[in-house]
């Protein structure tokens, strides 16, 4: 949306008095026809390109730790990936906290894998990362520039910076604790103020952030940003250059370190982060990256002119792709089935099972059981199950703050004995690379010897072991879905199901 169109949308003269106030001179003396005329009078002063990189410095190094993070999260990874970059706001709001969640996922995963080419740059910037928080607990302006300055000299991404500073439980906040979406919304009038951000309303009431179209290309051209993440994920996935030793060849001429072991997916997500699309495409020299003869079938499949040079064929194969629409993502999840018959699976019962062909074998049967559960914790309770690795290890885990969550499931046909598992589940904790929270036993039900079982093994472990009947945890997730009625995504408070001993759910106060 161009400027001049969204200016007569800002919905209210807060907001526009907010956003005027960057540039509009004497915009406290104007009354809003006014400020409105001045606004697209003053539209060019909006996306000048030293006046934005002024403003983005502003924020990006602002003395509030709170702006400096999110500022770069609401610009960078949000607003510019979107379709003619405006979004609803609540949605604007969920996305931010859906990355930093994801950002803390990652943590859990080590980030120092030995087959990781820069393990030692990255072990080497963590370190450097951990010395400048243990000063006085706070990460200053003059050491996050120092720290920008040693990151992009070392090729450290920002998504990386953000990895190791929830290692370190810095990230997004002290305590990996999420922000809020008040938090958010002072962010939100800060990017307002510096003329980085507007607001519009449609008909119906929804409420939008939106990047005007000539302020977003001033944004791109400071920060170096050619295309949207969607579309590049797109343009990668072509058939012209969708080949692991394409991949691994551009990175090697642009001095990216990459492991040949690394999977296609991986190697695309290192691209993104680290290579801008022309010179993926193009290289450093005129002998790099894609052929001639190439470029020109890539732009007859496109429908686009194909003839000129290799600078043409560039700029018109990325322009393509940076205006794809994003693609609706509608595809029905199998374990939705699953999760409509969640007791079934905890109190294994096998004829239903088979009957209605939910499992072919026996053993099917606790595996279908662990699937639901991911589901449940995914889908109704809006917590994203991390990744496991290997065998040995609980069925799940979930992050929580700077620790995590590990449940195990129990299919039977009795209720379950937690003697029976308790050197399995002490191993589980034991071995767990981050500090346990909490550790669930999920089965059909449990044995009254069980509960005093439970409450040892918690004083024995140091870790909360809580026994959660498969009926209770799918009521909590329904009413946790009933309450939002499929309008927000808010992640479930999992502190309420951390309880020594039989889950209580007359103690889950969020529902």
């Amino acid at each position: 949306m161009k400027l001049a169109k969204a200016v007569p949308n800002i919905p209210t003269q807060i907001e526009l008095k907010r956003i005027a106030s960057a540039y509009v001179i004497d915009y406290k003396n104007l009354d809003e026809a006014e400020i409105r005329a001045a606004l697209i009078k003053t539209g060019p002063q909006y996306y000048y390109d030293s006046n934005v990189e002024k403003a983005l410095h502003g924020l990006f190094m602002h003395p509030d730790r709170n702006l400096r993070v999110l500022s770069r999260i609401l610009i960078k990874e949000v607003l510019l990936n979107q379709d003619n970059f405006l979004q609803p706001k609540k949605e604007t709001e969920d996305e931010v906290i859906e990355y930093q969640q994801s950002i803390i996922d990652r943590s859990n995963i080590d980030l120092f894998q030995k087959h990781n080419p820069r393990c030692k740059d990255l072990e080497l910037f963590h370190f450097l990362v951990e010395t400048a928080w243990e000063n006085d607990d706070l990460l200053s302006v003059d050491e996050q520039r120092l720290i920008e300055k040693v990151r992009e000299r070392m090729k450290i991404t920002e998504t990386e910076f953000g990895i190791i500073e929830a290692k370190l439980a810095r990230y997004p906040k002290a305590g990996n604790e999420l922000h809020t979406r008040g938090d958010i919304e002072d962010a939100r009038r800060a990017l307002q103020a510096a003329g980085l951000l507007f607001s519009l309303r449609n008909d119906d009431g929804t409420d939008f952030d939106v990047i005007p179209d000539e302020v977003a290309l001033s944004i791109r051209r400071v920060l170096g940003i050619e295309i949207k993440r969607h579309g590049y994920r797109e343009l990668l996935s072509h058939k012209c250059v969708r080949s692991k030793a394409y991949y691994l060849d551009i990175l090697g001429k642009c001095e990216i370190e990459a492991d040949k072991r690394m999977t296609v997916e991986e190697l695309q997500n290192v691209i993104i982060e680290q290579l801008q699309p022309t010179k993926f495409l193009g290289g450093l020299t005129p002998r790099d990256g894609v052929e001639m003869a190439t470029f020109r079938k890539w732009c007859e499949d496109l429908k686009l002119p194909v003839s000129g040079t290799k600078s043409d064929y560039i700029e018109r194969i990325t322009s393509f792709y940076d205006n794809l629409f994003e693609k609706a993502e509608d595809i029905a999840d199998p374990r939705e089935l699953l999760y409509q018959h969640y007791e079934r699976f905890a109190t294994r019962d096998l004829a239903f099972c088979r009957g209605q062909q939910l499992i072919d074998k026996d053993i099917d049967c606790e595996r279908k059981f662990e699937e639901a559960t991911n589901y449940l914790f995914q889908h109704r309770l809006h917590h994203k199950p991390l990744k496991l690795i290997g065998s040995a290890h609980a069925d799940g885990i979930l992050s929580y703050q700077d620790k995590v969550i590990l449940w195990d499931n129990k299919s039977k046909e009795s209720p379950v004995h937690l003697k029976d598992h308790i050197k399995q589940f002490q191993g589980y904790i034991q071995t767990s690379e981050r500090p346990v929270a909490g550790f669930w036993v999920i089965g059909p039900d449990f044995t009254p010897e069980s509960i005093a079982q439970a409450m040892q093994l918690t004083v024995e472990s140091g870790t909360p072991v809580t026994l959660i009947r498969a009926a209770d945890l799918k009521d909590i997730a329904e009413r946790w879905e009933k309450k939002s009625a499929g309008k927000t995504d808010d992640p479930f408070p999992l502190g309420y199901l951390i309880q020594p001993g039989i889950l209580n759910t007359a103690l889950v106060a969020a529902i």
